[in-house]
Formats: structure tokens, C-alpha cells, sequence
């Protein structure tokens, strides 16, 4: 008995192996350098310092909310410290987002084609260009949850359902707070929809889904807040959650804000053609395909708002987008919709997935050349000071490379785990961090390596009157990182 590769895409088993492999296969050179992203070296060390005891908020200070570190802590109490399981374990993630993607796609447009396309879109989108979703950030976490929230809200007309959706997207709201934009954007989809045949009954039946779906997306928060109340700590963690964000300065500056949507348009062009014309095209004649596209367009435009909103140019901000647009891309696929000749002849059958394979080629090629057979410094690092460690000795990497606590298992000097927040003026404001008596507290443990990058948009001045009084250079690193040893 012959199975062929159209059979297995026709089982949802076989799709999820399909994405799997193509996630993992595309982000394989990234799993081996020890740095892709200094947030993630920042989950990586605080998680690990959380599983020694410390208290996050308390003992470990970050400005996230705290459900990726749990999520990290979780994958290090399971599968350990390998930072190659971890980058893993997103991979993973960003295959079962791919597969809910599919699910909701084959659900909402009755087609087995759009919902495989989507769902390969969105792994292109994630797994192409660095800063897009190469490093492992929030945004890869928390759109699982809210793919799957939207695909059970959809799914069936049930108390439970409306319940259960609100409790994915609730989980990944204390991943990320901006998650709270796609639920405005489900509820005001409903909400419209309603305002068409407005009735009492639909009206209850409305208020029934609202108030379920949002007691079960509060439900995960309230957990979180009840835990750090009951823990002695709430004051530590709603300091951090409801004041310290208030205080960011946010400045929306239109150039160089139009420069990094117009960056992520031009990078993703021919997933934006697809999204666009499905869009457009109104060839595919199916009401359900009208309501979806009303919520593209809602759920778009929310996200966008939010992304924009605090005025940062961070360009994994936009995978938040990626979720609804690789949606409607792969609505292009869809056999109903009537293409012009040449565009289905480089799009479809054998052409389009010579493509695909020329593509994913291309990836893997350009990941090889950026991640493998390159120095890890950081790595390098480790290794030289190992042997030259005594288990009570204490380090600090000043304004780089936090990870080094983490290859060399030693905590941070001080909360700021990522070192930005005590480097950067605009994180001490928000945080109230008083940069002196910080600094004092690290001096007092008397570290005794400290690890310097001297160029760069990173360099602090201020700790080199310090370093002259206190230390020697002992070796220097990449022509840019500066190890210096305690005197004496």
C-alpha cells in the first residue's frame, strides 16, 4: 500500500509533522550560539536563579510580566540548562502555532490548502530575518495561546468555550500584555456582528460570551496576583505591573516610525501580495470568508495600534501581526480563488513548491553563514574563566553578555539581571532605580572578575573610575569585551 505526501497532508498528524519539520529544519543553525537575544539570555538566568529560591520582582527585577519566566523555569526543570533545548522548545512552539493556524483556517474557509498555506506562512514569517523572530521572543509564546483561544471561541457555541478561549488568551496576557489588543479585537468582531441583526436574544447570547470570555481571560492575572499576595510579595510584583510601565516616556517620533513599518512591509512583500489580494479578491463567494475578513481587517488594525502605542521600534513587535496576516495569505491558496494564469502557474503545483523548497534552501543557507562556525565569545569567555572560579567567587558582565551567569551558573551582583535596565537612563527613571547605591551594593560583593565592553552603543562611563582604582585588565575579548580582575 503506496501513501503518498497528499495523504498525509490530508491527516492532521501528518500536517503537524509537516510543520515541524520545516520549523525545526529552518531554525536549526540557531540553536548552537549562546546569544541570539539578550532578553532571552535574561529568561534563561532569571528562570534558573527562580528555580535556586530567588523571588522574581524581589530578588530578580525585569519589567515583563512573569509567564515567560515560569515558561522558561518549566522547560529548565524539565529538560535542564541546555540552551539548545530551549531554542528547541520555541521551535516547537512556533510549529503548534502553525498548526492552530491550519486548524482555524480549515475551519473558518473549508480548505485544507489555505489552512496548510497559512500555517507555512507564518513559520517563512517567523523563521527569515534576525530581529523578526529568529531570536526566541514573548511574541512566539503567547500567539500559540492566542491562535488557540480564537480557534475554541469559533470553534462551537458553548459556555465553555467562551470561558475556555478566554483562559488561553489569558495565559498568554501574563506573557505579554499587548495580547489584551487581540481580545479587544475578537470582542468588537462579535460585537459588529451583532450590531447587524441586533436582537434581544442575540444581545444575552453576546453578553453571555463577553462575560465569560473575559472572566476566563482575568482568571490567569488574578491567579498571578493572588500568588505574589499570598507570598509576601504583591507590593514588589504590582510595582512593576501597574506603576513602572506608566512611567516609560514614550515619544512617537512619524520618520522613524513609518521607516520600521515600511521595513517589515518591503522584508515580508510577497506575503503582504498575498494577504492583500485574498483580501481583495472577492472571488470566493462564502459568508463565513465575509466575517473573516471583518476580522482581519479589526484584529489588524488593533494589533497595530498596540505595537505602535508605546512608541519603540522593536521589530519582534510585529509578530504579533504576523498571526492575522499569514491568515489571510493563506487565503490566496484557496482553490476557489481565481488568480491570473502566471501568478497560479509560480504559486501553485509543482512550480509554487519548488519555490517553497528554493526558499527554505535560502534560509537555512544564509542561518548556516550567520550562526554556525562563527566565534561564541561568550562561550569563549566561559571557558577561560571556569577553571579560574571558586564556587563562592562572584562575577559581573557590567554591560554585556548576561548570559555568562548562566553558562557559568553564577547569580547576578544585582536584580537588573539585564543590563540595560541599570545602563539605560530611561530604565532607571521608569524603575526608580537610584544608580549609585545599586552600584554599591555590587561593589560590595567584590566581584571578582568584571566583564566591560568599551565600544559600542553600550558603554558606561561611569564605572571606570572603579575599575582603575580596583582592577587590572587581565584579557581582552573580540577587540570589543574587556575582562578585568580584582587587584590582589
Amino acid at each position: 500500500m503506496k501513501i503518498s505526501i497528499k495523504d498525509i497532508l490530508n491527516r492532521p498528524a501528518g500536517v503537524l509533522f509537516l510543520f515541524v519539520i520545516v520549523s525545526v529544519s529552518l531554525r536549526f543553525f540557531s540553536f548552537f550560539p549562546s546569544v541570539l537575544d539578550h532578553d532571552e539570555s535574561t529568561y534563561l538566568e532569571i528562570a534558573r536563579e527562580m528555580l535556586e529560591g530567588k523571588v522574581l520582582y524581589v530578588d530578580l527585577i525585569d519589567i515583563k510580566p512573569p509567564g515567560i519566566f515560569w515558561l522558561y523555569a518549566f522547560f529548565q526543570l524539565v529538560f535542564g540548562h541546555s540552551i539548545f533545548v530551549m531554542r528547541l522548545m520555541t521551535a516547537l512552539f512556533i510549529a503548534a502555532t502553525s498548526f492552530m493556524i491550519f486548524k482555524f483556517g480549515r475551519m473558518m474557509f473549508d480548505s485544507q490548502k489555505a489552512g496548510i498555506a497559512g500555517g507555512l506562512i507564518y513559520i517563512l514569517f517567523v523563521s527569515t530575518w534576525s530581529g523578526f523572530g529568529i531570536s526566541p521572543n514573548t511574541e512566539l509564546y503567547f500567539n500559540f495561546f492566542t491562535i488557540s483561544g480564537l480557534y475554541v471561541l469559533i470553534k462551537k457555541e458553548h459556555w465553555l468555550n467562551y470561558l475556555g478561549a478566554g483562559i488561553l488568551m489569558g495565559l498568554g496576557f501574563i506573557i505579554k500584555y499587548l495580547v489584551l489588543f487581540d481580545l479587544m479585537a475578537f470582542l468588537l468582531f462579535f460585537f459588529l456582528k451583532f450590531l447587524r441583526q441586533p436582537s434581544w436574544s442575540v444581545f444575552r447570547h453576546l453578553l453571555l460570551k463577553y462575560s465569560l470570555a473575559i472572566t476566563g481571560f482575568g482568571l490567569p492575572f488574578a491567579i498571578v496576583n493572588l500568588y505574589f499576595y499570598l507570598s509576601g510579595h504583591f507590593e514588589a510584583f504590582a510595582g512593576i505591573a501597574y506603576f513602572t510601565m506608566a512611567r516609560y516616556p514614550r515619544e512617537f517620533l512619524v520618520i522613524p516610525i513609518a521607516e520600521y513599518v515600511g521595513e517589515f512591509i518591503l522584508l515580508y512583500l510577497p506575503f503582504f501580495f498575498f494577504c492583500f489580494y485574498a483580501l481583495l479578491n472577492k472571488s470566493i463567494q462564502d459568508p463565513k470568508l465575509k466575517d473573516f475578513r471583518s476580522l482581519f481587517i479589526i484584529w489588524s488594525l488593533l494589533v497595530f495600534i498596540g505595537i505602535l502605542l508605546p512608541g519603540n521600534t522593536y521589530n519582534h513587535y510585529f509578530i504579533q501581526l504576523m498571526l492575522p496576516v499569514s491568515l489571510q495569505a493563506g487565503l490566496f491558496f484557496h482553490p476557489a480563488n481565481r488568480v491570473p494564469a502566471i501568478i497560479a502557474r509560480l504559486s501553485r503545483g509543482v512550480a509554487g513548491l519548488l519555490i517553497v523548497l528554493a526558499t527554505c534552501l535560502v534560509i537555512i543557507s544564509f542561518s548556516f553563514r550567520d550562526h554556525a562556525g562563527k566565534t561564541d565569545t561568550p562561550r569563549q569567555i566561559a571557558a577561560y574563566l571556569r577553571p579560574r572560579l571558586q564556587p563562592e567567587d562572584v562575577i559581573y558582565t557590567g554591560n554585556h553578555f548576561h548570559i555568562l551567569y548562566y553558562l557559568l551558573e553564577k547569580d547576578s551582583p544585582t536584580p537588573y539581571v539585564h543590563s540595560s535596565l541599570l545602563n539605560t537612563p530611561s530604565h532607571r527613571e521608569a524603575l526608580a532605580i537610584d544608580l549609585e547605591k545599586e552600584f554599591q551594593r555590587i561593589a560590595e560583593k567584590k566581584p571578582l572578575y568584571i566583564l566591560i565592553q568599551h565600544k559600542g552603543k553600550n558603554r558606561i562611563d561611569w564605572i571606570y573610575p572603579f575599575l582603575d582604582a580596583n582592577y587590572i585588565i587581565e584579557k581582552q575579548f573580540n577587540n570589543r569585551m574587556v575582562l578585568y580582575r580584582r587587584k590582589g
